[in-house]
C-alpha cells in the first residue's frame, strides 16, 4: 500500500513572518525527523533544503473573490491534493491552524467520496477557536485527530462542546535553548550598559502591545510597587508615558529579544486571555528569569513551582504588587532556577514528537 504524508498550510513555508509555528514547521522539514512527503502551501520566493516536495499554491484571497466566489479560495490547494491522491492509495494529511482551509478540505472529501483515502489531522496552534456548536460539528466532522499545544486546551474544548469526537495528541511548543539560555547577569552586557541597569533589579515585560497582554495592569501595579534600585523594561510597546523607573524600549527585532531576557531578573507575564501556550514566558523560564505569570489558558501546563509565581486572579492589581515584592526579595537572596525549563521541549524533541503522529497513522493504515 502506497501512503503519503502531507502538510497543508495557507501560510507560506518558509514564511516571511515571525510566527512561532511556521518557524518550528520549517525546522522540522529541514530536520532528520522529517517524514513528510509533500508540503502544500502558499506561494513564496524563499526555499529551504528539505526532503519534502513542495507544491506552492495560489491563494485566491482577494476581497472580490472572497465575497462572490468563497468556495474558490482554496481551489488550488485542493487541486494539489487531488494530484497527490492520484499516485497513492491513502494519504495522511495535516492541516495547520486554519479552520476555513480544513473545512474546504473536508467538503472536498465529502463531495468526491474520498474520506476513506484520507486521514485528516488538524494542528491547533492556539487555545480554542470558540466555535458555535454547529460550526464545531462542521469543523470536526471528518477530522481524525487534533494536535493541541496543551492538556488544558484539550480539556477546555472537550468540555465546551456536546460532541468532541477526534482523537487527540498533545505536543507543547518548543524553545531554541541554544539562544534562550541562562547566563551570569553581571550588568556588563549590551542592554545593561545602554539603559544603565548595573546593580539594579530588572523587571521585564515583553510582548505586543495589545490590551489582552496586560501591560496596563502591570504599569498600574508598578506605580504603587516602585522600589529603589528596581527598573521595569517594557519591550514591544512605546507609550507616551512618564513613569518612574519604567523604560519603554519599543519594538525589537525577534532575533534580538533574547538579549533582554538575559539582562532581566524577573519576567512579568500578565496575559488576560486564553493563552495558547505562552511562548515568551517559556523563553524567559529557559533564560533563567524568576517568572510571575497569569494562570490563563495553557500556561499552567508547563509552569512549575521552581519557575516563580503563578497568579490565579490576574485581573487584581494587588496580586501583581505582592508578587513583584516577593520576586524582588527572592532575587536579592540569590534565587536561581535549578531546573531552567527542563520541562520545555527543544526543537529536536518537538520534531520527533511531530513525526511520531504520522508514523502512528502509517502503522494503523498498513494493518
Amino acid at each position: 500500500m502506497k501512503i503519503a504524508n502531507v502538510i497543508v498550510s495557507e501560510q507560506s513555508i518558509p514564511s516571511h513572518k515571525n510566527g512561532s509555528w511556521t518557524q518550528r514547521i520549517e525546522y522540522y522539514l529541514k530536520s532528520a525527523s522529517n517524514n513528510v512527503d509533500y508540503v502544500i502551501c502558499s506561494e513564496t520566493k524563499k526555499t529551504i533544503k528539505s526532503s519534502s516536495k513542495f507544491y506552492n499554491s495560489k491563494n485566491k484571497n482577494s476581497r472580490f473573490e472572497r465575497k462572490f466566489f468563497p468556495k474558490k479560495r482554496y481551489s488550488d490547494f485542493l487541486l494539489k491534493i487531488s494530484l497527490i491522491l492520484e499516485n497513492y492509495d491513502k494519504i495522511i494529511l495535516c492541516v495547520i491552524d486554519n479552520i476555513k482551509l480544513s473545512n474546504a478540505v473536508s467538503d472536498y472529501l465529502d463531495i468526491n467520496s474520498l474520506k476513506d483515502k484520507v486521514t485528516l489531522i488538524f494542528y491547533s496552534c492556539g487555545y480554542s477557536y470558540f466555535l458555535k456548536p454547529r460550526e464545531h460539528l462542521k469543523f470536526s466532522k471528518n477530522i481524525d485527530e487534533i494536535i493541541f499545544l496543551t492538556k488544558s486546551a484539550y480539556h477546555f474544548n472537550k468540555d465546551i462542546y456536546n460532541e468532541f469526537t477526534p482523537e487527540v495528541s498533545i505536543i507543547n511548543n518548543p524553545i531554541n535553548k541554544n539562544i534562550f539560555s541562562a547566563i551570569k547577569r553581571g550588568g556588563d552586557d549590551e542592554i545593561s550598559k545602554k539603559y544603565n541597569l548595573k546593580g539594579k533589579t530588572v523587571f521585564l515585560w515583553l510582548s505586543h502591545d495589545r490590551k489582552k497582554k496586560g501591560l496596563s495592569i502591570i504599569l498600574n501595579a508598578w506605580k504603587i510597587f516602585n522600589k529603589e534600585n528596581s527598573v521595569l523594561l517594557v519591550v514591544g510597546a512605546k507609550r507616551d508615558l512618564q513613569i518612574p523607573n519604567v523604560i519603554f524600549v519599543g519594538q525589537v527585532e525577534s532575533f534580538n529579544v533574547h538579549k533582554y531576557y538575559k539582562c532581566a531578573h524577573i519576567y512579568l507575564f500578565p496575559t488576560l486571555w486564553k493563552e495558547g501556550f505562552g511562548l515568551s514566558l517559556s523563553q524567559a523560564i529557559c533564560s533563567g528569569c524568576f517568572s510571575v505569570a497569569a494562570k490563563n489558558g495553557g500556561v499552567e501546563d508547563f509552569f512549575t513551582k521552581s519557575d516563580g509565581i503563578l497568579i490565579e486572579e490576574p485581573n487584581l492589581t494587588e496580586n501583581w504588587i505582592n508578587a513583584m515584592e516577593i520576586a524582588r526579595i527572592q532575587i536579592q537572596k540569590g534565587w536561581k532556577n535549578e531546573s531552567l525549563g527542563k520541562q520545555i521541549l527543544t526543537f529536536d524533541e518537538w520534531s520527533l514528537k511531530f513525526s511520531e503522529i504520522f508514523n502512528k497513522w502509517q502503522k494503523r493504515l498498513k494493518i
